[in-house]
């Protein structure tokens, strides 16, 4: 099965403590780093605070193998020993005051929106800038597990466990449309170019094409005897075959025909779909559970399973991954596509992680370059969203975070 150790990362993993960000402002202060192997003892040391300078730089020492090679606001930069390199980005806006609970599923966009949603069932619309609850969306019965807004950014789509999808108007909070037809919680969607259809799946096994207009069904598009647990949406490149359709699409079927879905499932398996042809085009195992799948570009996906290893793959040749990044038992839990040079993965562990692509490196060090998010102890992070400038994530201390990435992530090869 794919995820062996020819194609896969085995360098150390530096850690921090998650608040650094607040120790480094005080004097006579410290904060933990480490630097683990997989399955290994952690090698443990202490980056020491001084306070601020009069320029209000922190002034830091390290030891123990560890070196501080950069501090700006909000970032820090330690090298190991063994030449790994990690940037650790806090968040420059915590929003702890819109739930309460387990924050599970939020998405975001370019103009100031979120919607979000926690365990507490509280679907939540709210202000990026000024963190202002806006109002609640209430209509489900039961916990909703997935909400995204629609590409005009006040339109939103949310589905649970009460086997509904809802589409809401984020203006007036009022939903005039609700689709029936699973048989089991809703667990992801995707939405079809700008929302004339969307894209369900289910613990139910399958994963069906609706039409909101007419809010009704108008394919299942595949039946799977397990859970999907995971979708997403993309382009087929022209050299995947693309069989023709059985019979004409519906009248209702919008922006179909060069579109393929990705499923992941939890009995280990990632299915590829032609969706108007309703064709499989692969099916790929794994050793677990996969809880998350996303398409990066024509060419690329990548997986991430409940065993903790994060897999990227080509559509070209999808029987054996490129590459294998297995740097903890971790599970993966989200994974969020980013201006397909890599990705960022929440974990299980609180850790997310950015991954820039081996296929895209053009200068080899940058693989020894690590950059995470830092912020949640320990606790799992659920979802993660890109407004166009800020990333943000949802995690289970009933916290939204928001890091601004783009000081950072352009500019990798300046850190070299």
């Amino acid at each position: 099965m794919p995820g062996g150790n020819n194609t896969s990362t085995q360098a150390p993993v530096i850690l921090i403590q998650c608040d650094w960000d607040e120790v480094i402002r005080r004097a006579n202060a410290a904060f933990w780093i480490a630097c683990k192997y997989r399955g290994q003892t952690s090698f443990q040391g202490k980056i020491h605070s001084q306070g601020l300078s009069n320029e209000g730089i922190p002034r830091l020492t390290a030891a123990d193998g560890f070196t501080v090679c950069g501090i700006s606001r909000n970032t820090i930069q330690v090298k190991h020993d063994s030449g790994n390199i990690c940037i650790f980005v806090a968040p420059c806006r915590i929003f702890s005051g819109i739930h309460s609970k387990s924050v599970i599923s939020l998405d975001v966009t370019s103009g100031g929106l979120c919607v979000s949603v926690c365990t507490e069932n509280k679907l939540q619309v709210w202000d990026t800038r000024q963190g202002l609850l806006r109002r609640t969306l209430e209509g489900h019965v039961g916990d909703v597990y997935k909400c995204r807004f629609f590409p005009s950014g006040i339109v939103i789509l949310s589905g649970g466990a009460d086997m509904q999808l809802k589409i809401w108007s984020a203006e007036t909070g009022q939903c005039p449309v609700t689709l029936r037809g699973h048989t089991a919680a809703v667990t992801d969607m995707c939405i079809v170019d700008r929302g004339r259809n969307i894209i369900s799946v289910s613990k139910d096994g399958r994963a069906k094409l609706w039409s909101c207009g007419e809010a009704s069904c108008i394919a299942t598009l595949v039946e799977l005897p397990t859970t999907i647990n995971s979708c997403s949406l993309g382009v087929a490149n022209n050299k995947l075959q693309l069989a023709a359709p059985e019979e004409p699409p519906s009248e209702h079927e919008v922006g179909t025909e060069n579109k393929i879905l990705l499923l992941g499932c939890e009995d280990g398996t990632v299915h590829c779909l032609a969706v108007r042809s309703r064709q499989n085009l692969f099916s790929v195992p794994h050793c677990s559970a996969v809880n998350c799948v996303a398409i990066l570009s024509v060419d690329y996906f990548v997986v991430g399973c409940q065993d903790g290893q994060i897999l990227l793959y080509s559509f070209q040749h999808p029987s054996e991954p490129l590459h294998c990044w297995f740097e903890s038992n971790s599970a993966g839990l989200c994974l969020l596509p980013f201006k397909e040079d890599g990705f960022f993965i929440g974990k299980a562990d609180g850790t997310c992680i950015y991954h820039h692509l081996p296929t895209r490196n053009s200068n080899e060090k940058l693989r020894n370059i690590r950059v995470q998010l830092t912020g949640p102890d320990c606790d799992p992070v659920y979802d993660l969203s890109f407004d166009g400038t800020y990333v943000y994530t949802a995690s289970r201390d009933a916290t939204v975070r928001k890091y601004d990435v783009l000081k950072v992530l352009p500019h990798l090869e300046s850190f070299v």
